[in-house]
Parts: C-alpha cells; structure tokens; sequence
C-alpha cells in the first residue's frame, strides 16, 4: 500500500515538473511572438541607451517584425533596366525644371563644394524623384528586423529555402553574410536612435527605404551624422531641398568629388553613395542630359 502511494507520488511530482517544463516554454514562445525585439533591447541597453527610452519605442504596437526584409537572397535588388526611367525624356524634363526652379541654391552649393549642379539634381531624381518616393517602410522596424537576421531560428530557415536553390551553399558563408548584413542595420539603428533621440517628430513615423534610406537625398542615418547640412530640425530636413542638395554636395566633396576629375573617380565616388555600377552610371548620364540645351 506504502508502495503504491509512494509510486503515485513520484507520477504526480514527474507530471507536475512535465507541465511546469511544457508552461515555460510555452511562455517563452508566447513573450517572443508578442516582443520579438527583447534580444534587441537588451543590446542597445547595454550599449549605453536609456531602458525607458527603449521600452517605449520597442514595445509600442507599431513595432511589427518585418519577415520580407529578413529573407537573404544570393541574388541583386537591383537591375540594370530598372535605371532605364531616369532616362527618359519626361523624367530629363522634370530634372530641368527643378533646376531652374532651385537654381540660386544649386549654383550656390555648386560652388562651395566644386560638385556640378547637374549631378545633384540627377542624384534627386534617381533616389527619390525629388521627394515624391522618399520610401514607405517605418525606419526603425526596418532596422530592427534587418538586426535580426542573423538569429539562429531565422537563419535556418533561410538556409533550408536557399539550399534548395544551391546545394552547394555552404551554412558558414550564409552565416558570414547574415551577420555582415545584421551588424550593418544595428550600427545603422543606433545611429539613428542618437538623431531622434531629442527630436520632437514621433520616431515610428519616420518613413524611409527598405535599406534605411531617408529623406530627399536618401541618406542612411550614419550618413546623415556625418555629412547633412541642417539649419534646422530633422524632420524639416526630410523634405527641405536646400538641405538635401546641400548634403549631397558635401558627401561627394568629403569622398574627393572635384568637377573635372576623371569619370571613373566620379563613379567610385557614386558607389559609395548608392553601391550599384548601373546606378553610378545613370547619375552621369542623366546629369549630362540635363546640362544639354
């Protein structure tokens, strides 16, 4: 009898520890599909920001977990034809007409930053059509979930898909360009935390690319740090076209940009600004259509 009830005593503490083991894992799934960033936060927090500062805007209801810009591709957003609208006839006559229209502050930059106004305008047309395509992704959940990309649950799952495609992926190489990938965002997310830190605009209401691009001259936040010129607020900035030409006149003079220089240095200068061949190109082009009468 003795033995009996010792036994049901041992089922019932192996069942109670069964259900305690089953209920935090539950719970941890269920807090890291409610809060997927708590790995991000902890980060940031130890890099020196505010937990309440980051609580408030990791945790508002806007913060969703972007899974399309977490899926690793072995192949280029970008191609070449895309370019071909820049080019056409349309959008060479909208380039002009926004060169007459800002031609004192495009002759005024030109001449401070010996980088030809033709190039500025060509370089508004093609990253955001002079503020008309200025991204539509929320900045910071775009960052966060690119900073995530290299976890190891999502990881795998872009493996699995990727080795369907090439068998001979190897996982280390997959795992060196996640993490380059997710270290370029966080370093990106960072940066822009210190340029909202002390804004008064909403920070989730900061639209930009899916790469992180912002504003007019679609500059990414390191950038911006280093080479915008804003008289004013970070929000003004977005859509000022003084700021935005400004800006870029001084990012190609601080990467060596001098009228005259040879093409090939003007297109590695370019593919700083936006790492595309075609694009450096486009740019040329377009801002040689523009200075054609």
């Amino acid at each position: 009898m003795k033995k009996q009830i010792r036994n049901r005593q041992i089922r019932f503490l192996i069942l109670t520890l069964l259900i305690f083991f089953f209920s935090v894992i539950s719970t941890g799934a269920s807090d890291e599909t409610s809060f997927p960033f708590q790995a991000l936060m902890q980060r940031l927090a130890q890099d020196g920001f505010d937990s309440e500062f980051l609580s408030n805007l990791l945790m508002d209801p806007r913060m969703e977990l972007n899974l399309s810009l977490m899926i690793l591709s072995l192949e280029s957003r970008e191609r070449a034809d895309f370019y071909a609208q820049f080019l056409s006839p349309e959008a060479i006559l909208l380039s002009k007409q926004f060169l007459r229209q800002n031609l004192k502050i495009l002759r005024k930059a030109e001449n401070r930053f010996y980088v030809e106004k033709e190039v500025m305008v060509a370089i508004l047309l093609v990253e955001s059509r002079f503020g008309q395509n200025i991204g539509k992704y929320r900045l910071i959940p775009t960052l966060a979930s690119i900073a995530l990309v290299d976890s190891p649950d999502h990881l795998q799952k872009n493996y699995e898909i990727l080795q369907d495609k090439d068998p001979d992926l190897s996982y280390e190489w997959l795992e060196g360009l996640a993490k380059r990938r997710a270290n370029r965002a966080y370093h990106e997310l960072k940066c822009f935390l210190h340029i909202i830190r002390y804004e008064k605009i909403d920070p989730l209401e900061i639209y930009g690319s899916y790469a992180g691009a912002l504003g007019m001259a679609q500059f990414i936040p390191s950038s911006y740090l280093s080479y915008a010129l804003n008289q004013e607020s970070f929000e003004k900035w977005l859509l000022s076209e003084e700021a935005a030409i400004f800006s870029i006149g001084n990012y190609l003079k601080s990467h060596g940009w001098r009228k005259g220089s040879p093409i090939e240095k003007k297109k590695k200068i370019l593919w700083y600004y936006n790492r595309s061949k075609p694009y450096g190109e486009t740019i040329l082009q377009v801002a040689q259509k523009i200075e054609q009468r």
